[in-house]
C-alpha cells in the first residue's frame, strides 16, 4: 500500500464510535462530543507532513489516588493515546477486525496542556513515513490491512505520566487508577469484536494474558531496536526492519490463516 489516500483512519461505524465513547468518558473527565472534536482534529493533520500536536487541557484525566494528583500537577508532560482503527479504502464491506494492543503512551517533549494522541503515533505522517522506528510499525499493520482485515489499535494504560524527577521517564500510575484502565479493555474489544488480539512484547503480552479475553492472543517479539538480540536468534539473520517485516509477513499470514 502505497497511497496513503488508500487508507482510512478511525472511520468507526456510528455505533462503534458511540460506545466507544461512553467508555472513555468512564476513565477521562470528557463528553462524546469534545472526543468526536479531538478525533476530527487529529483526522485533518492525517496527511500533513511531521507531527503536528493535538492538545486538550490536563484535566481531562484526574486521579482518583490524591498524593498521584500532587505529582500530576507538578509532571512535565501528560499524554493520552485515544483508540485508532485502520482500513483499506477498497469498497469492501464486513471486514474482520484484529487488535493490536500496546501498553502505554510516551511523549518527550514539555508541554503545559495534555497531549492527545494515538497508539504508536501513527496519526503522524512523520511516524509512517519518516521515523525509522514507527515506519516499521505501520509498515506490519500494513501487512494485516492487505489481508483483508481492519485493525485497531489502544493501549492497556491510556494515559502516560512523566516523573518530574526523571525527564521523560514515565511514573507509574496507582493501583486504583491502572485498574480503571485495565477493566476497560474487555469491554472496549467487545465493541470492535476482533477475531483476534496481537501484542508485541513481553509486558503487554503477559498483561493481556492476565485479562483472559477469550480471544485468540498472538505475542511476538517487540519489533522495537531494543529486541534485536531476540529477533536475531528467532529469524537467524541481520535483524534489519526489512528481514523483521518479511518474517512478520510470512508468521502472522500463517497465524490468521484460519480467518
Amino acid at each position: 500500500m502505497s497511497d496513503s489516500s488508500r487508507l482510512l483512519f478511525c472511520k468507526f461505524k456510528a455505533q462503534e464510535f458511540e460506545q466507544l465513547c461512553q467508555l472513555l468518558c468512564s476513565v477521562f473527565n470528557t463528553t462524546p462530543e469534545e472526543l468526536r472534536k479531538l478525533y476530527q482534529d487529529i483526522d485533518s493533520t492525517f496527511d500533513e507532513p511531521g507531527w503536528p500536536l493535538h492538545f486538550t487541557g490536563r484535566e481531562f484525566f484526574e486521579s482518583t489516588d490524591e498524593a498521584f494528583r500532587f505529582i500530576y500537577k507538578k509532571s512535565p508532560v501528560i499524554a493520552v493515546d485515544l483508540p485508532s482503527l485502520m482500513e483499506l479504502d477498497d469498497g469492501k464491506i464486513g471486514k474482520p477486525t484484529i487488535a493490536i494492543i500496546g501498553q502505554d503512551s510516551k511523549n518527550d517533549s514539555d508541554q503545559e496542556q495534555l497531549v492527545i494522541g494515538t497508539p504508536y503515533g501513527l496519526h503522524h505522517k512523520g511516524s509512517r513515513e519518516n521515523l525509522n522506528r514507527t515506519k516499521l510499525y505501520f509498515e506490519m499493520i500494513q501487512a494485516l490491512l492487505e489481508l483483508g482485515y481492519r485493525v485497531y489499535l489502544t493501549d492497556l494504560l491510556k494515559i502516560w505520566v512523566c516523573n518530574p524527577e526523571r525527564r521523560y521517564v514515565g511514573i507509574k500510575l496507582p493501583s486504583v487508577d491502572r485498574q480503571r484502565f485495565l477493566k476497560l479493555v474487555k469491554p472496549e474489544l467487545a465493541v470492535v469484536q476482533p477475531v483476534a488480539v496481537i501484542t508485541w512484547g513481553k509486558v503487554a503480552g503477559n498483561a493481556v494474558d492476565q485479562l483472559q479475553l477469550g480471544i485468540k492472543h498472538l505475542n511476538y517479539i517487540h519489533p522495537s531496536g531494543a529486541a534485536s538480540g531476540a529477533w536475531k536468534k528467532l529469524i537467524g539473520h541481520s535483524p534489519t526492519n526489512s528481514n523483521k517485516l518479511a518474517y512478520w509477513r510470512a508468521a502472522i499470514a500463517q497465524a490468521l490463516k484460519v480467518h
